[in-house]
């Protein structure tokens, strides 16, 4: 999803596990902010073929939801988060906080291929295993003579951003939006839709070997920010 807040001209591209519910809320409260999409777009099956939550500017483009022409002047944003962090939370979000879609077959989970059998997975096995199932491979492959790139967990949120806010700073970065964009208040986001089912810590989570996985697959964006364990 993106929040486009025309008065104001602003573009706000909502980056998965970096706030956005909260920042979404008050962009929309305050500043007359209006999402795009209004809805999900589906294929024909009923999956997402865009979801209107997270999704690129480029995306938004291919969709015609937006023109090249309509966002050059707008100020354009979203956020990033420490790829560890990050990853924490995704697990906790399937294992636990949302296990009770899986009951609705209209929920979004159902529309995602893969995703109601990856809550399956989290469930009965540990963020390890986890992070084994999805990167141990890339991990294995690395001396490879042609390895896998590098995975961006938010390279296309990013992509033609204005500014980049990291969420362990949200606040100050925000404000730093606000004054960029010649709004002359402040405002104060919200805590929505935390994740209370995970540890404070997410140091907690990782063994040595997820540790080392997640540092060789991400390694790029974690250098590119200077994200550390």
């Amino acid at each position: 999803m993106a929040i486009i807040c025309l008065k104001y001209g602003l573009l706000y591209l909502m980056a998965p596990r970096t706030g956005c519910t909260a920042v979404e809320e008050i962009l929309e409260q305050e500043l007359d902010g209006e999402l795009v999409p209004p809805q999900d777009i589906l294929d024909n099956n009923g999956n997402f073929r865009m979801h209107r939550r997270h999704h690129s500017l480029r995306a938004m483009f291919k969709h015609q939801l937006l023109t090249e022409e309509e966002t050059a002047s707008l100020l354009k944003f979203s956020c990033i988060r420490n790829p560890y962090d990050s990853l924490a939370s995704d697990y906790v979000k399937r294992a636990s906080k949302y296990q009770h879609f899986i009951a609705n077959p209209s929920s979004w989970v159902h529309r995602l291929p893969g995703y109601v059998e990856d809550m399956e997975f989290c469930k009965t096995h540990s963020f390890d295993e986890w992070i084994v199932k999805h990167y141990g491979s890339i991990y294995g492959n690395r001396w490879q003579r042609s390895p896998i790139k590098p995975y961006l967990m938010y390279g296309s949120y990013t992509a033609d951003m204005d500014l980049v806010m990291r969420f362990e700073n949200l606040q100050a970065d925000f404000d730093k939006v606000l004054e960029r964009a010649g709004i002359p208040f402040k405002l104060t986001i919200p805590v929505v839709n935390k994740t209370e089912e995970r540890k404070a810590d997410y140091r907690e989570y990782y063994t040595e070997r997820s540790r080392k996985i997640v540092q060789y697959v991400f390694r790029e964006e974690l250098e590119r920010y200077d994200y550390r364990f």
